[in-house]
């Protein structure tokens, strides 16, 4: 091959990387001629797989101008990882939230949350599927990574960057066609997941074609299936005892468990697991004095605490993925290139099922007719402060069997049309993104319930094994613990208990609570957005280019949600045999939970629902997508039914310079963005108040609020050659990410219905609560100012030492509180519970209280943080191949890198999700005919946020490693096979409260082993 056939293929790949980076024209064919001039060397050394995968890598990160890190294909058309998220954590920076169920592969970036980073395609905005809630991240997992080419992680943008990306932008990149090679592919592959023996093939063929030496096309289709499963055991709830809850006199009590509660009434203090013995006993501190000895607190004041709510759970995930993408690129002389791209993907898991075995404690104040448990043995101290029983007996505990059809659909499709005009003084280009998301979650959840009432509930035993799940043992009685009554005669549980159905008219005289209720969200996200750039190549000093351009983004986001609930089923056709033995007990946890509650009945849900639909509609209202009542009362209803719209224009000005100084090469550039928004944001707004449990749609009226902001954002960037191979970036920038739709809750929501508060009413004394949800129609972005520095050593063809520090300052941080001292107006604002006083500890309606009755106004309100959050790290990255050792020994490679991440944020609000460490070590044997690669990953404790559906308090997740390993062999020049293999370690992911042996959440998926044969023609 020619100098000038080197030069023009390398030309052409430089190209696609200036697309995306941003290099001027005469960079562009720097690029190329140094590209061309080691063609031969690069051969030589990178046949295909894992060698071409690291030194494709190694390759665009060096020609980068900003600090950058990424993975390409291996060469035989496939990223060897489970999904695009599994891929991505191999990148210095990178960590998967394995917490996002069903394979979503969402990623955090330097640490911070999925949220923080900006998704894109080929350096474009594009909408990918619809977020249904922030902190979420883009699920990866809804894009089948064989449509792509590579992943680009730009850690340091740019002023011609598209903003968004405070933590940096994931680009994913589908290699334009004239780039491509000639001919096509097929793939066939068929994965294996051991938990539960269940298996699901999948499928790739593309093709590329040169119609002529300017003009080609491609296109790639890809259909994967998707039937894997998780299991968990959540201990979800611990509490502290009461004289209720273990069935003791307060005399008893005391005696008994009085030693580790306060004789005096604990400070209100957020973060304090302080308990007094009158807390523990249900009474007043003056009523329960008679009752406090010389045991009371000897030993702790922070009570002694026990398990109280569990969940055995498996979900079941079935589905489909197709993903696909086609182009053409046209070359109508050597200024132009003219391309379009268009992509699109479909995510359907119909049938995924989540399988709930429920317990907890519903103690009673009267004797004998709630929960009362009997610890055995010894409490335990644990980091808190708290003393906690392993082991107890119980009766009269409420066991449930609940299951939820959780059906998920995930979709994204668009197009990016690009024209590309340059000279030796002017680059013209400019790009046209069309695109639209959607996401769907519709969850139906139907329970058969033995709940706690006098001579009822179920009886048994519990130990949680203190974090050691070989200890784990629970057991339950009667058995079966849940069943349907055949012969019932279920009765509605009516206005203001709308999704309950009792087997013998109400819930006193039943034996038997069914319950049906779902939670449907969708969202669908338009973006579209036109790009104008032109850059002008000049002489003056080391200015080589001045680079200025336009970007016009439009972006609708419609959200569409609520809760439904059981009228109107058609009970008759409920039946016995919708019941049965789950079918997980074999192999729950692959075995590693101890001794798990055999005890476990499961429902036929979709036999279940298709029995009792149609049903009848309730006067007034309307029918979900699942065909069951809409439930307006509940706050889904006017939280989840909105339109955010942001109308954006962007401009940028950026000088690119290259120099000598002191004889080394010094390039970059600096420049400027300035960015506006307006955003309207049309909501419901509650006009009347409900009256019972499930409202009418005529209780709303909509209503449009709009805000107005802009920022400019500068920026700078360089890269100084210290020696021909060692390379020193640095760069500052300011960067912001708009809140996600979802974090709004535009219009103020009072529930004036008054809750009565079980635990702190004492007495005489009856305590009432109301809730108000303020309004946060004007929260900002927040913003980021960063400071990054990169020392780069290439020390040999394809090799690499790297050491990155990252510095980042974020304010306007959007939290929530319900902190009283904070919101509880005096004069009582417009919620209409009149005026309002706190007492240190409550906020009360004081003209809605008296001697005998309290009610407390519980506000919540979300807000822009003016305390700063700093997040600061180190990234060190090593990549070799040993092809300069002799032997055999010339077919070794590997990578190690490592990353250590800090943050510190102001106490209202800390920053979840960050692993201070996180380690990826790579090795990898390939020759020729064949490969294989180890992969090791290790991510250290991170914190989680106290909130979602039955988690209780704040959690972490407990270090863990994984080991994956990927082999291929060639048999000969158009086939190939591979076989891969994740999670060899059989690892868990494991969540604790403080302290592990506080243990919370444990997942189990089991390994995963995938074979694949690839064919090209």
């Amino acid at each position: 091959m020619s100098f000038d056939q080197n030069r023009a293929r390398a030309l052409r790949m430089a190209l696609l990387s200036a697309t995306i980076i941003g290099l001027p024209a005469t960079a562009i064919a720097r690029q190329a001629d140094t590209a061309a001039a080691q063609s031969d060397t690069l051969e030589a050394v990178v046949v295909t797989g894992f060698k071409q995968s690291y030194a494709n890598a190694i390759r665009s990160k060096k020609n980068a101008i900003e600090i950058t890190d990424g993975i390409s294909s291996d060469g035989l058309g496939r990223f060897p990882d489970l999904n695009v998220g599994e891929a991505l954590q191999r990148v210095p920076g990178v960590q998967i939230n394995r917490e996002a169920e069903g394979r979503d592969a969402t990623i955090n970036l330097r640490g911070m949350p999925g949220e923080y980073a900006k998704t894109t395609l080929n350096g474009q905005s594009f909408s990918g599927p619809a977020l249904l809630r922030d902190n979420q991240g883009s699920p990866l997992g809804a894009f089948n990574s064989d449509i792509f080419s590579a992943f680009v992680i730009q850690k340091s943008p740019m002023a011609n960057t598209v903003s968004g990306g405070l933590s940096g932008n994931v680009d994913m990149q589908i290699a334009p066609a004239l780039s491509r090679k000639d001919g096509g592919f097929m793939k066939a592959a068929y994965e294996h997941n051991t938990l539960g023996d269940l298996g699901a093939p999948a499928a790739t063929i593309g093709y590329n074609k040169h119609l002529s030496d300017n003009l080609a096309v491609f296109g790639t289709i890809a259909y994967k299936k998707e039937n894997f499963r998780r299991d968990t055991l959540r201990l979800n709830n611990y509490d502290y005892l009461t004289a209720a809850s273990t069935g003791l006199t307060p005399t008893q009590f005391n005696a008994t468990y009085g030693q580790y509660f306060s004789a005096t009434p604990c400070a209100n203090n957020a973060t304090s697991y302080c308990r007094s013995l009158s807390q523990a006993l249900g009474l007043s501190a003056a009523d329960a004095a008679p009752f406090v000895t010389s045991n009371t607190g000897s030993k702790s004041t922070n009570g002694v605490w026990s398990n109280s709510a569990i969940r055995q759970y498996t979900r079941m995930n079935v589905g489909k993925v197709w993903s696909g993408t086609a182009g053409v690129e046209w070359k109508p002389n050597d200024n132009t290139k003219v391309g379009l791209i268009g992509f699109m993907t479909d995510r359907n898991l119909p049938d995924t099922v989540q399988y709930f075995m429920t317990s907890y404690f519903s103690p009673s104040s009267t004797p004998g007719a709630g929960t009362v448990i009997t610890p055995k043995g010894s409490p335990i101290q644990t980091n808190d402060g708290r003393y906690l029983y392993e082991s107890y007996d119980f009766n009269n505990l409420t066991v449930l069997t609940s299951n939820r059809l959780y059906s998920q659909h995930q979709k994204s499709k668009g197009a990016i049309g690009n024209i590309d005009w340059s000279n030796e003084q002017w680059r013209l280009a400019a790009a046209l993104s069309l695109s639209s998301g959607s996401n769907a979650s519709v969850e139906t959840s139907v329970d058969f319930v033995n709940y706690t009432r006098p001579g009822g509930g179920a009886s048994g035993s519990l130990s949680t094994g203190l974090g050691n799940m070989d200890g784990f043992s629970y057991v339950t009685r009667p058995n079966p613990q849940n069943s349907i009554d055949a012969g019932a005669n279920w009765t509605w549980g009516g206005v203001d208990d709308p999704v309950s159905w009792y087997n013998n008219g109400t819930s006193a005289n039943s034996t038997n609570r069914m319950a049906l209720e779902g939670s449907e969200s969708f969202a669908k996200n338009d973006l579209n957005s036109l790009g104008l750039d032109a850059e002008r190549f000049v002489t003056l000093g080391p200015i080589k280019s001045i680079q200025a351009g336009v970007r016009l983004e439009r972006e609708k986001y419609v959200s569409t949600g609520y809760r439904s609930y059981a009228y109107g089923i058609q009970t008759s056709k409920i039946t016995s045999d919708m019941m049965e033995t789950s079918p997980f007990l074999k192999d729950f946890m692959g075995g590693t939970a101890g001794a798990i509650n055999q005890n476990w009945q499961t429902l036929k849900v979709r036999e279940f629902l298709d029995a009792v639909r149609p049903v009848q509609t309730f006067p007034g209202g309307g029918l979900s997508s699942m065909g069951l009542n809409i439930q307006y009362a509940d706050g889904a209803y006017y939280d989840k039914n909105f339109t955010n719209e942001n109308d954006i224009n962007q401009f940028y000005v950026q000088a690119k310079y290259d120099t000598e100084i002191f004889g080394h090469g010094v390039r970059g550039n600096f420049g400027g963005r300035y960015e506006d928004t307006k955003n309207t944001i049309t909501v419901l707004d509650r006009k009347v108040a409900p009256t019972n449990g499930i409202g009418s749609p005529n209780d709303f009226q909509t209503v449009q609020y709009k805000n107005k902001y802009n920022y400019f954002l500068p920026s700078a960037i360089f890269a100084a050659d210290v020696t021909d191979d060692v390379v020193l970036r640095g760069a500052y920038y300011k960067t912001y990410v708009r809140p996600h739709p979802r974090q709004y809750s535009p219009a103020t929501k009072v529930d004036p219905l008054q809750s009565l508060n079980k635990t702190l009413s004492v007495g005489s004394l009856s305590v009432y609560d109301t809730w108000v949800s303020i309004g946060n129609n004007k929260l900002k972005p927040y913003m980021a100012e960063s400071f990054d520095l990169s020392l780069e050593w290439y020390n040999r063809p394809n090799g690499l030492i790297s050491l990155a520090y990252f510095h980042k300052d974020i304010t306007g941080r959007i939290t929530s509180t319900s902190d009283p001292s904070i919101l509880c107006p005096s004069d009582g604002s417009t919620w209409g519970f009149g005026a309002l006083s706190w007492d240190g500890t409550y906020c009360t309606a004081t003209a809605l209280s008296s001697a005998t009755k309290q009610v407390h106004v519980n506000a919540s309100a979300s807000y822009n943080l003016d305390s700063k959050t700093t997040v600061e790290g180190l990234e060190f990255n090593i990549q070799q191949n040993l092809d300069f050792l002799p032997g055999f020994w010339k077919n070794f490679g590997g990578a190690f890198n490592y990353s250590y991440t800090k943050s510190k944020s102001p106490a209202i609000a800390p920053f979840p999700g960050i692993s201070k460490n996180n380690v990826n070590l790579i090795g990898y044997y390939e020759t020729p005919k064949y490969g294989v690669r180890m992969v090791y990953n290790w991510r250290s404790d991170y914190p989680l946020n106290a909130n979602g559906t039955y988690t209780g308090g704040a959690r972490s997740v407990k270090s863990r490693g994984q080991l994956d390993m990927s082999a291929s062999y060639n048999v000969n020049d158009a086939l190939s096979l591979s076989l891969d293999v994740y999670n060899l370690t059989d690892a868990v992911r494991f969540e604790y409260e403080n302290d592990r042996r506080v243990a919370r959440w444990v997942d189990y998926d089991g390994r995963t082993i995938t074979l694949t044969a690839r064919a090209t023609f």
